[in-house]
């Protein structure tokens, strides 16, 4: 084979440095090509200048070609590493905004649906006042007790019941917020208000259910 290749150097010696010059190009191409792929995985926002000098061999460099070469200039970005704590941050961001975003929303409309709960005053004809979570009976029995004011007033009304303490009673309700209503039924002095019997209160069941609007 080598004798091959001699014979081949002496009977053709312009086909054989052809060949061989161009085996040469190609090498020192490739070698460019891995310098080149070396500079842009290694690169931090820097440039690569490509230079083809006079005999048409390229080059790739990180400083300014020489003056007779053809030169261009290329920018290289800097790429992340794979599974650089930068870029788990990044890719973690967005979610962590959204995640922020949903319980500001969740705590928002908590609050708003907090300022919206309602409670109701509910003040009998006959002196009692309770308190109910939702809207107040137009009447409630009599209880029985006989309060001097209402008394009086229903001796001199045409409308006089024949049942006495025990007929039915006209209730007027207004608006209070359910904490001031929780306040008032859980209050110490609660059991000495007259009505205080008909507050609306919630059984222990319905407490350990999460069904007690007093414990929101």
């Amino acid at each position: 084979m080598a004798r091959g290749i001699e014979d081949a150097y002496i009977d053709y010696p312009e086909a054989v440095m052809h060949i061989e010059s161009g085996i040469r190009t190609g090498i020192a191409r490739a070698g460019c090509f891995l310098v080149f792929c070396c500079f842009v995985a290694s690169a931090h926002a820097a440039s690569v200048y490509k230079c083809v000098d006079a005999q048409g061999h390229l080059t790739f460099r990180d400083t300014p070609c020489a003056a007779r070469a053809q030169q261009r200039k290329i920018d290289l970005q800097p790429q992340p590493l794979i599974g650089a704590p930068n870029e788990h941050l990044a890719q973690a961001a967005p979610a962590a905004r959204e995640h922020k975003a949903a319980r500001t929303r969740k705590l928002s409309g908590r609050a708003e649906h907090a300022r919206a709960e309602t409670s109701w005053e509910c003040r009998a004809a006959d002196g009692e006042v309770f308190y109910r979570h939702t809207r107040c009976p137009g009447s409630v029995p009599g209880d029985g007790t006989v309060r001097s004011g209402y008394a009086e007033k229903m001796q001199s009304s045409r409308t006089r019941s024949r049942q006495g303490a025990w007929g039915r009673v006209p209730v007027h309700g207004t608006k209070i917020s359910r904490a001031e209503a929780c306040r008032r039924i859980q209050s110490a002095g609660a059991a000495g208000r007259d009505g205080h019997a008909r507050d609306e209160t919630i059984s222990t069941y319905d407490h350990l259910m999460g069904r007690d609007p007093c414990s929101d």
